[in-house]
């Protein structure tokens, strides 16, 4: 290769020819760039609003815990100073509130794993259900729970888990946060993926579903495939099926609920457009063997109702069309809806199903229901010395049904108590019950003595009573309705035991409380999980209300007369101001009427507006979702006496009571075991370490 010589110049590149530049070109290209430039800041626009929700949810949850802390403070300088009868309120509530955290801590999304899932070597047990294990577990699921229920599966599963999805609301990943024993390992096979939000699905549940239910068309014979559910999914579970649109598969489910149709027929609609519900994704996941892991929320544990039922078979799937037309809807959809209904049948005999319409390669497990939930409860009410009564877990209906049912309950285990009536009378009277039906072996079971009181009866159940808003399909929700079925159904009890107590004046000598609370920890549309309910609750703010009226009337006679003897006066203008103040009284209080707030479905915003919101539940999250629990609390006054066997001694013997019940009809003389403090012969029983003094609740 010849060098260069020193100092040779170099041979320039020739000049570009510029060319003329097409003018369309160049207004496509700006086009072009106008176009990146909009999806640039939509992007942009999209991630910064998602950072500032999630500030906004960070900040409120800070908020809510300072608020927390801030009111128990204030409850604690409150009850320094409070009297015995609301001392002894206090305490009943905690008692009543420690009852229930029994029940939801037993069906804890974390502990039930532990509970219900065992490995021995490489076989996992469930039940009564062995699965032998190696490197083929696959999982999906979908339910803020199985955020927990993955982690704690995969801690016993290990690397025997290949891959796995679960589909979670939005948030519930940030708000692990704040829980670290829930995160998964660090080295998880599990991939989650935020969708959805609440009852509302989105393109990215559809997106995640889909995936889903690709994965699960590759899995093999000898692959397991573990589905983990939880109550209230359907949202996130939604996929429609073809071409059908998520907008057009919301707007038919819309209308036939609008039209009245039951959870049943609209389930059934469901299920025929859904990609995954109804057994579609068992199917898809033919022929691995699928095993089902369940959280119910509903009533009696319906495999089909629970999520959907994705991996249950619906052998009336294919009556979709005649549920649409029955509702004069069949006529009226869009052609790729059409197109799915119209499809042809599946065969009678299906080979993947047995003679009870039940997928033969499935096992469904429901690992936590209200069943385990009021057993959590009965061991607590035993810690308290309650004797615990246990009269159904799946009670359903109208809270104002369900509310009658309980307080009829209540009055008749009274009433059997004290011998009023017998077990015959007690099966008549609830026999027909809607709500809570007792049979004869029942009513054998729980009918009451004073021989086995003990400190009281605690009646246990759970279900999920209907508010006042669902009830009303047609009636347009407010948006700022915060109605929920237990602080209605509280606040129901109480009027109804108030005219119990109103038509038979042995109920006076019982305190009876109610506390109802979703397990969740959100009851309906509100940050509370329940109330409590008594008998002067509800009456006391109609009382309060009548007393303001009476005494309105009379200082507006009086102000009339003050304003025309001396209308400028000073003490015209201050009894003027008393009166506005009063009238801002009166009407503050017309807003929480229990029956305003009951016919408006808005029974939270009273519960906010008397007693400082202590007749609140406040559960926080409970990393579990099964049904309503419910505790019925009843407890005659151990003691008939004054107070005084409260009273501290002096002298060498001052820690013990000093006063001695004299009250032959205490029942702590009667009952409980005699307790020496002076060794004399006249040395009798001090009922003051069972009971304080009597104190009514009227």
């Amino acid at each position: 290769m010849p060098q260069k010589k020193f100092g040779a110049r170099r041979k320039r590149k020739p000049k570009k020819i510029a060319r003329d530049i097409n003018p369309q070109e160049a207004e496509a290209k700006n086009l072009r760039r106008e176009e990146n430039l909009r999806k640039r800041n939509a992007i942009l626009k999209t991630i910064n609003e998602a950072l500032e929700k999630r500030r906004k949810e960070k900040e409120a949850r800070r908020n809510a815990i300072r608020d927390k802390k801030i009111k128990a403070y204030h409850d604690e300088l409150r009850n320094r100073g409070a009297t015995i009868q609301e001392q002894k309120m206090t305490q009943i509530r905690k008692d009543m509130k420690s009852i229930l955290i029994g029940g939801v801590d037993k069906v804890n999304a974390m502990k039930v794993v532990g509970d219900k899932v065992k490995l021995e070597g490489s076989t996992m047990k469930v039940g009564g259900s062995k699965y032998k294990m190696k490197n083929n577990v696959h999982m999906v699921g979908w339910g803020r729970e199985t955020l927990m229920l993955g982690a704690a599966l995969e801690r016993v599963i290990g690397k025997r888990l290949k891959k796995g999805f679960l589909v979670v609301p939005r948030g519930s990943i940030f708000g692990m946060w704040e829980t670290p024993s829930c995160f998964p390992i660090l080295d998880t096979r599990i991939t989650f993926l935020e969708a959805g939000s609440g009852d509302f699905p989105d393109d990215a549940s559809v997106a995640a579903t889909r995936r889903i239910a690709d994965y699960c068309k590759k899995l093999k014979k000898r692959d397991i495939l573990i589905v983990v559910l939880s109550g209230g999914t359907e949202a996130l579970l939604s996929c429609p099926r073809g071409a059908v649109t998520l907008q057009e598969y919301e707007n038919v489910l819309s209308r036939l609920k609008s039209a009245g149709a039951t959870k049943m027929e609209i389930s059934i609609v469901g299920c025929k457009l859904s990609t995954v519900l109804g057994g579609e994704l068992a199917r898809l996941a033919f022929p691995a063997k699928v095993v089902t892991l369940a959280m119910s929320d509903i009533p009696g544990n319906p495999e089909l109702e629970i999520a959907g039922g994705p991996t249950v078979n619906n052998p009336n799937r294919d009556a979709a069309f005649h549920v649409l037309k029955k509702y004069n809807i069949a006529g009226r959809l869009p052609t790729s809806v059409l197109d799915i209904l119209n499809e042809e049948k599946r065969p009678s005999d299906d080979p993947l199903v047995n003679d009870e319409n039940k997928f033969k390669f499935v096992d469904y497990h429901v690992i936590a229901s209200s069943i385990d939930a009021v057993r959590g409860m009965t061991d607590a009410a035993f810690r308290l010395g309650l004797i615990p009564v246990v009269l159904n877990h799946s009670v359903i209906g109208p809270v104002r049904e369900v509310s009658q049912a309980y307080a009829q309950i209540a009055s008749l285990m009274i009433l059997a108590a004290e011998g009023k009536i017998n077990k015959i009378e007690m099966y008549d009277a609830m026999k027909f019950n809607r709500v809570l039906p007792l049979s004869e072996s029942m009513v054998r079971e729980i009918f009451p003595s004073k021989e086995k009181w003990g400190l009281g009866l605690c009646l246990l159940l759970g279900g999920a009573p209907t508010t006042t808003i669902e009830m009303n399909v047609d009636k347009k929700v407010p948006a700022d309705n915060r109605s929920g079925a237990n602080q209605e159904l509280a606040l129901y009890f109480s009027l109804d035991w108030y005219l119990k107590v109103k038509e038979n004046p042995i109920l006076k000598e019982y305190v009876v409380w109610f506390l109802g609370g979703n397990s969740s920890g959100k009851d309906g549309n509100s940050a509370a999980a329940g109330a409590y309910g008594y008998a002067n609750l509800g009456p006391g703010i109609f009382q309060r209300h009548k007393e303001l009226k009476k005494e309105e009337e009379t200082l507006d006679l009086k102000v009339r007369g003050m304003v025309r003897t001396s209308p400028g006066g000073e003490a015209t203008l201050e009894a003027l101001e008393q009166l506005t103040s009063l009238r801002d009284e009166i009407a503050r209080i017309s807003r929480i009427l229990p029956d305003r707030v009951l016919r408006e479905g808005n029974a939270n915003f009273m519960f906010m507006n008397i007693n400082d919101g202590d007749e609140l539940l406040d559960l926080g999250y409970t990393f579990t979702g099964v049904c309503d629990l419910h505790v019925i609390r009843i407890v005659r006054y151990q003691c008939n006496c004054d107070g005084n066997c409260l009273g501290r001694g002096e002298g060498k013997r001052s820690s013990l009571p000093s006063g001695i019940c004299q009250d032959r009809e205490c029942v702590a003389n009667k009952t409980l075991p005699r307790v020496v403090i002076d060794p004399s012969p006249e040395s009798r029983t001090c009922c003051g370490r069972f009971a304080g003094p009597k104190i009514k609740i009227q």
